[in-house]
């Protein structure tokens, strides 16, 4: 190894500000701060982990975790809505210790100039760090030899060349589990089934990066989409098995069930191996091949990105989906009692009182309940997002991050796409649910009574 002045490393998860404590009762293992840690440590650098998601900790409470520690340089970790916890985290540690202060993830791919001019970061890794993060401490006093970052110097801000090499992910080893505190993660509740198993040790696993989809109001990962293979991922499943007992795993997955020949592959190795799952698929992808073997294969629950009944709406989010595609998907996927979890967005551009109408006449048609609304929030990484900086829609981008941090898809308006007064929004969202609940629930004297019990307790 080359040799380098930087020995030990911190790497730091923000907690979602959003996510108040008292309601999580389960934590996402960080796969992709773990890959990063498992690939420094194995070029010979120290790792320390500090994950405030997991912890649960603020950003002040962070802090306060950061003083004691030793460290050589900071990594932190962070999704467009942790801006104001990276800004405060690296002024922090730059007015105690003069060490660089590295961010990576989504912020600092689609973000990077901004980070750089605003706060006290002096890298953004652009893209995935398990490369770049290793060649940027090798090569500190050459930076502009690292592909795949922007960085700060005499006061300019810099981007070097796009990263051109990948990880196969077939080559990356498991975590070094012994840097976390596993148990932490072993309550991990299946996001997609309809019944949740609490008492079971389960986690959430990532088998791939990106999605081959490029929906307007979406922020991928990676724009290289790739996927491990059927047997890693089997080889993954089963030492997770082996070594945490794990019974049951939810598939973090952008887009879990891309192909129907790969799955081919794998269905026979996830049912050898006994273990319930769910995972993201795509109801144009769908056949009543492929949810068999999705059945056969242990599924206990699908999510489909639905977004929208209106096909207008549909087109102008270049979902690549049809009507009749979704009432197909839902329809047969409930005749194979496979629970499906929808994602629906209210207040899309071109939304209106026919669209809402719509969506709710579909959900009538496949006899679903359809899940509480998303109030569009566009994000940075997404054409909705350049197209409202372009059109300005959002002129102060540091200020609409911050404003996203508690609120994002949550409670406020932060980009009004429709003819309705803000303060309308909500109120309509809410009512178009109720209708929703209402059309499923009211059909059969037994969900009646459900709901009933159900609104009266506080669960719908």
């Amino acid at each position: 190894m080359r040799k380098t002045r930087f020995k030990k490393i911190l790497l730091i998860q923000p907690m979602h500000e959003k996510q108040k404590k008292a309601v999580r009762t389960s934590i996402n293992f960080p796969w992709g701060l773990a890959s990063l840690a498992t690939c420094y440590r194995k070029a010979g650098f120290e790792v320390e982990i500090l994950d405030g998601q997991a912890l649960q900790l603020s950003k002040e409470e962070i802090l306060a975790q950061i003083a004691p520690l030793d460290f050589d340089v900071a990594g932190i970790s962070a999704f467009s809505t942790q801006y104001p916890a990276v800004k405060l985290i690296a002024e922090h540690i730059k007015k105690r210790r003069k060490v660089p202060v590295i961010t990576g993830g989504a912020l600092a791919t689609y973000q990077a100039e901004m980070v750089l001019r605003t706060t006290r970061v002096d890298i953004c890794v652009i893209g995935e760090g398990e490369i770049s993060g290793i060649e940027i401490l090798r090569s500190w006093n050459d930076l502009g030899k690292v592909k795949g970052i922007a960085f700060k110097q005499d006061g300019r801000v810099f981007f070097t060349p796009p990263q051109d090499r990948f990880i196969d992910l077939d080559e990356l080893p498991l975590p070094d589990f012994c840097l976390f505190d596993v148990e932490k993660y072993l309550r991990q509740q299946n996001a997609y089934a309809r019944k949740q198993n609490p008492g079971i040790p389960a986690m959430a696993v990532i088998t791939s990066r990106g999605c081959p989809y490029s929906c307007r109001f979406c922020s991928k990962s990676s724009q290289h989409f790739r996927s491990m293979s059927p047997k890693k991922i089997y080889e993954m499943l089963e030492a997770l098995k082996r070594e945490f007992h794990i019974e049951e795993v939810s598939f973090g997955d952008e887009l879990f069930l891309f192909s129907k020949s790969r799955f081919r592959e794998l269905t026979p190795l996830l049912a050898s191996l006994n273990i319930p799952w769910g995972g993201q698929a795509r109801v144009n992808l769908m056949d009543k091949e492929f949810l068999e073997m999705i059945k056969r294969a242990g599924c206990v629950g699908l999510g489909y990105g639905i977004e929208s009944g209106s096909q207008r709406i549909l087109d102008n989010m270049n979902k690549k989906i049809t009507v009749a595609q979704i009432e197909f998907a839902m329809k047969y996927t409930t005749k194979l009692k496979i629970p499906i979890k929808v994602q629906l967005i209210f207040g899309y551009p071109g939304e209106d009182e026919t669209t809402v109408q719509e969506t709710i006449d579909l959900f009538k048609r496949v006899d679903h309940p359809g899940r509480r609304f998303n109030v569009i929030t566009p994000i940075p990484g997404s054409k909705l997002y350049d197209d409202c900086v372009r059109k300005g829609l959002i002129k102060d981008e540091p200020g609409y991050l911050a404003a996203i941090e508690k609120s994002f898809g949550v409670g406020r308006v932060h980009v009004n796409f429709t003819q309705w007064p803000d303060d309308e929004i909500y109120p309509r969202k809410r009512e178009a649910e109720e209708k929703m609940m209402k059309n499923y629930y009211g059909k059969k004297i037994a969900r009646r009574a459900f709901y009933a019990v159900s609104k009266a307790l506080g669960r719908l």
